[in-house]
């Protein structure tokens, strides 16, 4: 013990000797160069002084503040894999800056922060609170906040579509673009964002009691409510100021402060600043970085490299010890409570009554049904294989926030699909179809790996968020830089069965048929799953194999769905939830009436996507996304009043 304290204490002096060194070589260099090739060159001084300067200083308060979001909200969270990227506060922002764009012609900078705090704040509550009803865990929270970023996103996207002449521009700015064309934005937002960088370091106390545990600071005095309310609103204020700003810088805020703690730093204040030195450097050099590489004759926007260089310090947290023993306790169980008790029957009559009731209202007549037709059966389709795949991952992870949207198969599966439809505009459903499988099949490998080096269940969920985030970065890069036929394939990417026809219906019916078969006959296995992997090995269960299996037919029926009718998250996550507040517990039931409610959501949202606004069409997904959104703050509701 006196021997890591004594190696921590001099570590510390030394590394303020190495990074005043470095700041010292690269002042002498700067200057070098500034007396080399500027002072006697009027064009170098306008560049440096209109352009390179106002973007470093914006890189370097970006990164600041971000740093120090993550670190006040994994300090007053006591998670350290949240950050503004995993608990939506990002997602939240960049939905309200959209709107605040949307609704107002050239707004202020003002405006853009105001509305993106608004929307950061309520959507980063809803969050926490549904975490707290689900059980409050790590893992629960850091899925909750990848789920509802995902259905904040499909919003995101589907504004960028209906309004595309008010949005032209937004979406690259939305990957995150530091780069400026004059010095006006930086001189209207230095001074608050001077102010929030020293708020932080005002409360370094609190946080350092905070960072002791609830019991704790409780013992010692500490309001935790007020002031963990309190310090996740500055860390609300800072991360939704970048995004204001510049857009969505992912990952920095996990970063820095991890990279801090791991350099000795233990109190908060130090915390603070080594971080924001840190997240400063990084965002710093990708800017630089993004300069020096130009794709297309465009360069890759700064947001693209950090969420690049997050991936794998994310998994390189993923694989520690540490993160494992931490994850560990949340595989006790599910923590969604039953809010009534229906006999198994009932479980599956009325999903099956309400499926047939919606196909009845919205069945075409013989002039429609040649196109109407097939797009309802492939909506139920996809919707009974999503359905019976969120079941079937619920049951494997021990997680009732799992789902196919969050495990790398939609958005590898997507990614391959954007890539295909770059090199060949006009490929056909089935090319799509094979190019789906292909991203699943890279997905199935990713986790087989993982499997073989024994991750914990809750490590290949945190896995498929790792997978689904990269894939998602890659995605948005090259709609930035793609063709023509990028709109079309935003379009897509928002979930609709529109051009749906027999071939697309024959082909996802060849695949989810089967796949759901297979699950049904693992109905066993996966109630055993439910109690642990203990009562698995006791009673001689192939646990890898069955593990293998499970994750196999999962992504074969998540790609189907993807290739057939586009990116439509909740329907793998909302049926099986539905099922357990019923009281429903045996597998047989639950992937049965899953696969039910999920075909029912999905015809029911193509249903109202083509009638509420005819002849206008509302995408599917973006139906579903809404529904989802609905439900959760139903069950926020739900569980406060149980309490």
């Amino acid at each position: 013990m006196y021997v890591n304290v004594k190696s921590s204490l001099n570590q510390r002096p030394a590394l303020w000797s190495l990074l005043s060194l470095t700041i010292i070589v690269i002042a002498i260099f700067s200057w070098q160069s500034y007396q080399e090739n500027v002072l006697n060159n009027s064009y170098q001084q306008t560049y440096l002084y209109e352009l390179l300067l106002p973007t470093l200083i914006m890189a370097l308060l970006c990164g600041c503040l971000l740093a120090q979001s993550g670190a006040v909200v994994q300090t007053a969270l006591g998670n350290s894999f949240a950050s503004p990227s995993t608990i939506g506060i990002s997602a939240g922002a960049l939905l309200g800056a959209m709107v605040v764009n949307l609704v107002i012609d050239d707004p202020s900078i003002w405006q853009v922060w105001l509305s993106a705090f608004s929307f950061a704040l309520v959507i980063s509550m809803l969050i926490l609170l549904l975490s707290q009803v689900i059980g409050g865990g790590k893992l629960q929270l850091i899925l909750i906040g990848m789920a509802m970023s995902l259905a904040v996103g499909a919003l995101s996207s589907a504004i960028m579509i209906y309004a595309e002449q008010r949005m032209d521009g937004l979406f690259l700015w939305g990957s995150g673009n530091i780069g400026q064309s004059d010095s006006q934005l930086l001189n209207i937002i230095i001074v608050p964002s001077l102010l929030l960088l020293i708020l932080p370091l005002l409360c370094h106390r609190q946080l350092d009691m905070l960072s002791l545990g609830d019991d704790t600071a409780n013992v010692v005095g500490l309001s935790v409510r007020r002031w963990r309310a309190l310090l996740l609103l500055i860390a609300v204020l800072q991360a939704s100021l970048v995004t204001a700003m510049v857009g969505v810088l992912g990952f920095v805020g996990l970063m820095a402060p991890h990279i801090a703690r791991m350099l000795g730093f233990n109190k908060t204040r130090q915390q603070l600043i080594c971080a924001s030195i840190f997240g400063a450097l990084l965002v710093i050099a990708s800017e630089l970085f993004s300069r020096s590489l130009p794709i297309s004759g465009f360069r890759l926007p700064t947001g693209v490299l950090t969420v690049l260089l997050g991936m794998p310090f994310f998994l390189y947290l993923l694989c520690r010890k540490k993160s494992a023993m931490g994850m560990a306790i949340q595989e006790n169980g599910f923590g969604l409570a039953a809010l009534i008790k229906l006999p198994k029957l009932w479980a599956i009559v009325i999903p099956a009554s309400l499926l047939i009731w919606t196909a009845t209202s919205y069945w075409p007549n013989a002039i429609e049904f040649q196109f109407t037709g097939w797009r309802m059966g492939v909506a139920v389709m996809a919707g009974l294989g999503l359905g019976m795949a969120g079941c079937a991952l619920q049951a494997l992870f021990r997680n009732p926030m799992a789902s196919p949207d969050i495990s790398g198969a939609t958005s590898a599966s997507v990614l391959c699909i954007i890539l295909a439809l770059q090199v060949w505009p006009d490929a056909s459903r089935l090319d799509l179809f094979l190019w789906a499988l292909i991203g699943a099949a890279i997905v199935v490998i990713v986790l087989f790996i993982a499997m073989y080096y024994q991750l914990r269940v809750s490590q290949l969920a945190l896995l498929g968020i790792a997978i689904s985030a990269w894939c998602g970065t890659i995605a948005s890069m090259v709609l930035t830089f793609g063709s023509g036929a990028a709109s079309v394939t935003v379009l897509w990417l928002t979930g609709t069965t529109y051009g749906a026809d027999a071939q697309v219906g024959w082909l996802l019916m060849a695949v989810t048929l089967p796949c759901c078969l297979g699950l049904f006959a693992l109905a066993r296995h996966l109630d055993l799953f439910t109690l642990g992997e203990d009562w698995g090995l006791h009673l001689g269960q192939p646990l890898m194999k069955l593990r293998l299996l499970i994750i196999l037919l999962v992504v074969l029926l998540t790609a189907a769905a993807v290739a057939a009718v586009g990116a439509i998250a909740f329907v793998g996550l909302l049926s099986p939830h539905i099922l357990r507040l019923m009281g429903q517990t045996r597998h047989w039931v639950l992937l049965l009436g899953s696969g039910l409610i999920g075909a029912w959501l999905l015809l029911l949202a193509d249903g109202l996507g083509r009638t509420l606004m005819a002849p206008f069409e509302i995408a599917s997904g973006i139906l579903v996304s809404i529904i989802g959104g609905l439900y959760f703050i139903c069950l926020i509701l739900l569980g406060y009043r149980r309490k």
